[in-house]
């Protein structure tokens, strides 16, 4: 098994809605997503001969991906959060706020994400989205 890994990092903001605690305030994370791709053996004739993937088009991804996240506020796609969007939006109509399926958190985001992943051809094996320096997440289907 030969398996290859790249990463980014994004700055994102998050609305954790019915959460008690210090983190149910509007805050953000400096997020490192580490992505995984795996093959049982590598390819054997064009361009990728030789290679699991190629890192170009791996990057090429990843760059989407952050685009999606980066300096964007996740709020859940919910009654409270359409509100709170709404809100936000009459106050600063271009504010970059985005409805997220489910309530982001670093659990969610990396299922999301390795989802995401998959769906545009890659062989992801595993997530690991980093909320802190300490505290991650990894996600593996």
């Amino acid at each position: 098994m030969f398996t290859i890994k790249n990463e980014i990092q994004f700055d994102t903001a998050h609305y954790l809605s019915g959460y008690l605690g210090k983190c149910a305030n509007i805050h953000g994370h400096r997020y490192r997503l580490i992505v995984k791709i795996a093959r049982e053996e590598l390819h054997t004739d064009g361009h990728l001969r030789g290679m699991v993937d190629d890192f170009s088009h791996i990057k090429t991804v990843l760059r989407e991906v952050e685009a999606e996240f980066d300096h964007k506020l996740l709020v859940e796609d919910n009654d409270e959060g359409r509100r709170l969007t709404e809100a936000l939006r009459a106050v600063k109509p271009d504010l970059a706020v985005c409805l997220f399926p489910t309530r982001p958190t670093v659990e969610e985001m990396s299922r999301y994400i390795f989802r995401l992943i998959r769906g545009k051809g890659l062989d992801v094996t595993e997530v690991e989205l980093f909320e802190t320096p300490a505290n991650s997440c990894i996600y593996s289907e």
